[in-house]
Parts: structure tokens; C-alpha cells; sequence
């Protein structure tokens, strides 16, 4: 998929392969430092070597789906996705979903349309699949993230509260 943005560049959207791992991570690292600074007691630093790794086994799993954004070959974003299914309970049907698990875009990138044209990528793989719906969570001090969701249909489904005891 090729997105254009007003720049006159030309963002080439793609699935992911073994190979973007160190792509995946570097910006991935753009997201997890404002996530540390933001919360450090949800998260922590860690290095580009490590989430290569995490990355490589992540790309591994067959209910994932990462999509990459790129101009001229140099990753600028991406989305990761994972499909989940709970069985029926007593309490609940059985239920099968898309969570979009990860977004980030380089913030020199922002604005172009790739993050919509991101999760458009989701969305259209959930349907392809029969999923039920598409999923996110956004922590409560990310509100450009939970506007850009709801710009594109993503309304609130529960509300998650915490009491720090520490």
C-alpha cells in the first residue's frame, strides 16, 4: 500500500519479515522512552540489542502481524497486531479479536497519514480474517494517540482505574 502525503513523498506500506528486527526496534525505542518517563513504574529502559530480540521472537509468533512504513526503504513506522480468541465461560461468549498491540510513528514522520494508513492495514487483515473487532488500549497521559484512534472510528469500550499504594 502507498500512501502520499502533502510532502510529495510517497510512504510504501508492507508486511513485516525476519530481517526488520533491528528497524522494528529502533523505533520502538521512540515509544518505550516516553512510555519510561511517562510511567518508570510500568516500564523500563532498555537497549536497541535487546528489543532486536524481542523483536525476532516476536515476528515468530503466528497469531502476530506487524506492518512496516517506509520511505525509500528506511522504516519511518509500524503497527504490530495479535489475534486472540477466549473460549466461552459461563459469564461470556466466545470471542475472537484483533488487538493492536503497538503503534509508533518517527516523530520527523508525523502528520503524513501513516499512522492511519497503519491501523487501516489492521483493520483491513482483522476483517480478512473474520475477526470480530479491533482492540487498542492507550495509556491515559497518550491523548494524541487516543485522538488519532478515535478520528478513525475507535470509540472507548471500558474504563481501567488504579490506586498506587506505594
Amino acid at each position: 500500500m502507498a500512501v502520499a502525503d502533502s510532502r510529495n513523498t510517497r510512504i510504501m506500506v508492507r508486511r513485516a519479515v525476519v530481517g526488520d528486527e533491528e528497524s522494528l526496534a529502533r523505533l520502538n525505542q521512540i515509544v518505550l522512552d516516553v512510555h519510561v518517563a511517562e510511567r518508570p513504574d510500568q516500564f523500563k529502559a532498555t537497549s536497541v540489542q535487546e528489543l532486536t530480540e524481542w523483536f525476532t521472537s516476536f515476528l515468530q509468533n503466528p497469531m502476530v502481524h506487524v506492518w512496516i512504513a517506509e520511505d525509500g526503504g528506511r522504516a519511518v513506522g509500524y503497527v504490530s497486531a495479535v489475534v486472540h480468541e477466549r473460549p466461552e465461560t459461563t459469564f461470556m461468549p466466545l470471542r475472537r479479536w484483533c488487538e493492536l498491540d503497538q503503534i509508533v510513528v518517527d516523530p520527523a514522520w508525523r502528520q503524513r497519514g501513516i499512522a492511519r494508513a497503519l491501523v487501516l492495514e489492521v483493520i483491513d487483515q482483522a476483517r480478512a480474517e473474520g475477526v470480530e473487532s479491533v482492540e487498542t488500549v492507550s495509556w491515559s497521559f497518550n491523548q494524541q494517540s487516543q485522538q488519532m484512534f478515535q478520528r478513525l472510528g475507535f470509540r472507548p469500550k471500558s474504563v481501567r482505574l488504579e490506586l498506587p499504594l506505594v
